[in-house]
């Protein structure tokens, strides 16, 4: 039971932390900003959108 409710806690983290980056990069379109992230998932540059 223990092992069921860690795993349930787990998944709604990784839920919420999935919103949350979703969230943020559609701030930042709104803003005009533009980032570009490599394939190992670092940020390579951003610039803004004309």
């Amino acid at each position: 039971m223990k092992k069921i409710m860690v795993l349930a806690v787990l998944i709604m983290t990784l839920v919420v932390s999935c919103s949350y980056l979703e969230e943020a990069e559609k701030e930042q379109r709104e803003r005009g900003v533009e980032c570009r992230y490599g394939k190992r998932g670092g940020l390579e540059n951003c610039r803004y959108i004309n």
